[in-house]
């Protein structure tokens, strides 16, 4: 892979969490980078001396708030896409390097590789393939240490990137030299969210790759003959599950990998480490119970059968608060066509589920929308769910319920109230804000309920700071109205390059993939009829001219942002519209 296809790859398929609605986008960025980047290129050049060596300046990340697993929640950052492509292109231009320091690893799952085809830039392997290393790992041996590094991300300490490429005395003895490549990498990270050395940005694939380096480098400070007692086992990102020979060698490697993690300012969690017994240690047994709940394909054994699994699963859920039951069990669901007669029993369910575990509202509003198009007879329910969802949780700016949400009312043309209007157009974030201007050009939003309420009139220091996303869109688009967003657009020359080149990262054309349900196609086929082609309720798009084999469908992965196309991925076509007066 050339260092462009890696650039293209990190900023195409790695830059914005794979956690949000399909509108969100960074493919046309990568499409454009080059005379995005020769145009900076000139500005920076222009620079005086001093300028020079601080460039690229700092910014604040956006913030995205996500739900995982059980209720616990993780603030997601999206880098300002100067300092993201700078960072990048330092990568991709040391590619060699950076993977040799990852081949070190003997036991890592997750080694940070980029990738052509696959939906993300850098992928993760699936959840599954960890249950089988696991059963493999203590099948033979005596005894399990589990751990995992406190608060992994937000307590990464910037300057330790220089420390894993070159050993920390080499670095401390060339602090101040800039041509080193781990002082590079530290500053461009630290660019990204506004000069601050403590914690990386959660999100992007970039801080995959780096964070990967620093625990290669922890493996390393590990004396090989202690790490040589590892009977079996991996490291997945930071989640250490290694089996031993005896217990007195598990005690010696924890505290060997103790200490090298401090050597990085680094400390394992207590909560989470434990030496066991391997004959004591066993599966979670949630997944098999699910997995034996089968649902039926005809009608009659299919009403009974969504009965008994949606009631063990609401009863699981409560039993083990913290693991992702419900998420699973809804992508279970995915596997087989719900008959119509059962629509009317399978639709309250899943927004029950949805409601008291959000973290699988993704899954819900994909599946919602695939049956919607299918001509399933999606309802009111839904505009209540709608406004329940947005009650509870646009209060304590739960982003990821909320945007999605708001995707499910554009997908299906549903209308919020006045109160559900004020709530959502109140959260101080550019990502719900850009759908809120959406659906407000769309006349889906109700009463007064303005973003610029809280941005007030932004200026060029606004393309810098937390809400960049929003100011840019804004600056580029003729409905989307925040005083002085054009005015910033204009007269800031890498914003104003994006702008020329037609870069946006919203796209207002987009619309959801079906998913790969048993027997859609037919079902598609027949909602759109005698048209040659249609954009469906639930905002997908069926064209009559391409076989059903060759069109493109999503399955849902296991866990919520693991979901993907089931065709190779296939960049977007450079036709974005910057515009919301669009039929559908």
């Amino acid at each position: 892979m050339e260092e462009e296809a890696r650039i293209d790859a990190l900023l195409g398929r790695g830059y914005l969490p794979k956690e949000l609605p399909p509108p969100f986008t960074s493919v046309n960025f990568a499409r454009n980078i080059t005379p995005v980047a020769a145009a900076w290129k000139t500005h920076a050049d222009a620079l005086p001396a001093k300028d020079k060596r601080n460039y690229p300046f700092p910014s604040n990340c956006g913030r995205f708030d996500m739900a995982r697993k059980g209720h616990s929640r993780r603030m997601l950052a999206i880098p300002n896409p100067i300092n993201q492509y700078y960072l990048v292109q330092a990568l991709a231009q040391n590619w060699r390097v950076i993977e040799t320091q990852m081949a070190t690893s003997t036991i890592s799952m997750t080694p940070a590789l980029v990738t052509p085809l696959d939906s993300r830039a850098v992928p993760m392997p699936k959840l599954s393939l960890l249950a089988e290393r696991r059963i493999k790992a203590y099948a033979t041996s005596r005894a399990i240490l589990q751990t995992d590094v406190l608060s992994f991300y937000h307590a990464i300490y910037t300057h330790s990137i220089p420390w894993a490429l070159h050993d920390k005395r080499t670095a401390k003895r060339n602090r101040h030299d800039a041509t080193l490549l781990g002082n590079r990498l530290d500053f461009l990270m630290r660019g990204c969210q506004d000069g601050q050395t403590i914690g990386i940005p959660v999100g992007p694939d970039s801080s995959r790759i780096l964070s990967e380096l620093i625990l290669c480098a922890v493996e390393r400070e590990i004396d090989p003959a202690i790490s040589a007692s590892i009977l079996d086992g991996y490291r997945y990102v930071d989640d250490f599950f290694l089996a031993f020979g005896s217990h007195v060698d598990a005690e010696r490697y924890l505290a060997a990998l103790r200490g090298a993690a401090l050597k990085f300012d680094l400390q394992l969690n207590a909560s989470k480490t434990a030496i066991t017994a391997a004959l004591d240690f066993n599966e979670a047994s949630w997944p098999g119970a699910i997995a034996s709940l089968s649902l039926a394909t005809s009608a009659r054994n299919q009403r009974h059968d969504l009965m008994r699994f949606f009631t063990e699963v609401i009863a699981l859920s409560k039993s083990h608060p913290d693991e992702s039951i419900a998420s699973y069990a809804v992508r279970t669901t995915s596997r087989v066509l719900i008959q119509r007669e059962n629509w009317g029993l399978y639709e309250p369910f899943l927004l029950r589920v949805a409601r008291e575990n959000s973290s699988c509202l993704d899954a819900v509003v994909k599946i919602l929308c695939t049956y919607a198009a299918a001509g399933y007879p999606v309802g009111s329910a839904i505009n209540d769910f709608v406004e329940r969802m947005i009650e509870d949780h646009a209060p304590y700016n739960h982003h990821f319920e909320v945007v999605w949400v708001l995707w499910l009312c554009r997908s299906l043309k549903i209308k919020l109230s006045e109160r559900a209007t004020a709530l959502v157009a109140r959260i101080e974030n550019s990502i719900c804000a850009c759908l809120v201007l959406m659906l407000r050009s769309r006349r889906l939003l109700s009463g007064r309920g303005a973003v610029s309420d809280w941005t007030g009139t932004v200026n060029t220091e606004s393309l810098r700071g937390e809400h960049w996303m929003l100011v840019y869109e804004a600056g580029i688009r003729k409905t989307w109205l925040v005083p002085g967003a054009r005015e910033a657009v204009q007269a800031d020359p890498h914003f104003r390059a994006m702008r020329d080149a037609n870069v946006s990262f919203f796209d207002n054309s987009t619309t959801n993939l079906p998913l790969a349900l048993p027997a859609i196609g037919p079902k598609l086929q027949e909602a759109l009829g005698r048209r040659r082609s249609a954009i469906l309720r639930g905002a997908i798009e069926i064209i009559s001219s391409v076989p059903l084999r060759s069109r493109r469908y999503e399955t849902l992965g296991e866990d919520y942002g693991s979901d993907s196309a089931v065709h190779e991925w296939e960049p977007w076509e450079n036709s974005f519209n910057f515009d919301d007066d669009l039929p559908f």
